[in-house]
């Protein structure tokens, strides 16, 4: 494992890391800092794994559990004369993208002796994380809101997972999984957790290996996890010089959960909040900051999409063979609005992460495809 700080972004303070960690006391989140002095991307990797713990060495985690996690595949599409890395994030155990941050973190939990874990979460991340504390021995607690789809919170109590369903916002859902920390307990929210992104970027290092570099990265922004962690893995890699640059990120979020884009410039052209994109139907993650230095850094850019134009992006997601829930077709309506307007050149190669499984809300899915016949 590579030698490694968990630093506060804010002060710059380093915290212990033989304790759980998720918010400095000065309000500040952490991010994990490697030490990569001296080493090369070849000789870290343990080619004979086709998961996470083929990047064991860039994780700050000892004893990974022996679990399929990542090295999704991917699908390659030519689109208005560009190349779409469609990343099938959805295939994975869970069904979603977050199964890589549950995934580093449960196993953190358990090596610092954790008894049980607290998330709050719209469906995707508390199935993420219970289905590793089921796997890992560890109580779960799941805060989710009373709206969010039945389909997840039915596979959540299947996965023996113990639901709270909180009537409010996103925001009280997480306010009350906060509170409800107590002794041999954590908060493992991926708003905040460190961890979690290390999870995440894993992704980038996988999209590497199997495409080569890529010009653009197309990503849905809730928390920013997925995009934060794909940040930082190629930033990574830019570090271990295999990368001459991190990729052109393009942050996409729904109408009236938009808050980051429009501090990119981004304009919002609809009045009423998005009801289909419930993954990022996130107000104001704590990470918001950090989130738009990013885009800045990569000369990337935001587009803001509205319901109508997810609902037509299913559908054709759907042609292409991919079964994806609403939030994920969210980066394929910004792919199409960035090609036309030409912020994505022709002969370019895009990465885009397909994040989370339609076959959790067949139901939703079917009432959206029948709204499309009306």
């Amino acid at each position: 494992m590579i030698p490694f700080k968990v630093v506060c972004c804010n002060c710059g303070k380093e915290a212990r890391r033989d304790e759980w960690r998720w918010r400095d006391d000065c309000g500040g989140v952490f991010d994990i800092v490697l030490d990569f002095q001296g080493r090369e991307f070849p000789e870290l990797v343990d080619v004979k794994e086709e998961n996470i713990r083929r990047y064991a060495q860039f994780l700050p985690v000892e004893g990974l559990p022996s679990v399929h996690q990542g090295w999704t595949p991917i699908v390659k599409k030519t689109i208005a004369g560009v190349e779409v890395n469609f990343k099938l994030e959805y295939l994975s155990l869970g069904g979603s993208f977050k199964d890589r941050g549950a995934y580093v973190s449960t196993a953190k939990a358990k090596e610092l002796g954790v008894k049980g874990i607290i998330v709050d979460s719209s469906g995707n991340a508390g199935i993420s994380f219970s289905l590793m504390g089921l796997l890992s021995g560890i109580n779960v607690d799941v805060f989710v809101p009373k709206h969010a789809p039945e389909g997840k919170k039915n596979l959540l109590r299947l996965l023996q997972a113990n639901v709270h369903e909180i009537d409010g916002d996103r925001m009280d859902v997480n306010r009350e999984a906060i509170k409800a920390e107590r002794e041999g307990f954590v908060y493992v929210g991926h708003w905040w957790n460190p961890y979690f992104i290390e999870g995440e970027k894993t992704m980038a290092y996988e999209a590497y290996e199997q495409i080569g570099s890529s010009d653009y990265v197309v990503v849905p922004v809730g928390s920013g996890t997925i995009l934060l962690g794909l940040y930082k893995g190629y930033q990574e890699l830019v570090e271990l010089q295999v990368l001459n640059k991190v990729p052109e990120i393009i942050a996409v979020q729904a109408c009236g959960y938009s808050k980051i884009c429009r501090d990119l410039g981004a304009k919002e052209r609809c009045l009423t909040k998005s009801k289909l994109a419930d993954g990022i139907a996130i107000a104001d993650p704590p990470r918001r900051r950090q989130i738009v230095e990013a885009v800045k850094r990569t000369n990337g850019h935001a587009i803001i999409v509205e319901d109508e134009e997810i609902k037509e992006s299913l559908v054709e997601l759907r042609r292409l063979g991919f079964i994806v829930e609403p939030t994920s077709a969210v980066p394929y309506v910004a792919l199409k609005q960035s090609i036309k307007e030409g912020f994505i050149k022709p002969k370019s190669k895009v990465l885009l992460p397909l994040t989370g499984s339609g076959l959790k809300l067949v139901d939703e899915l079917i009432e959206i495809k029948e709204c499309l016949k009306m």
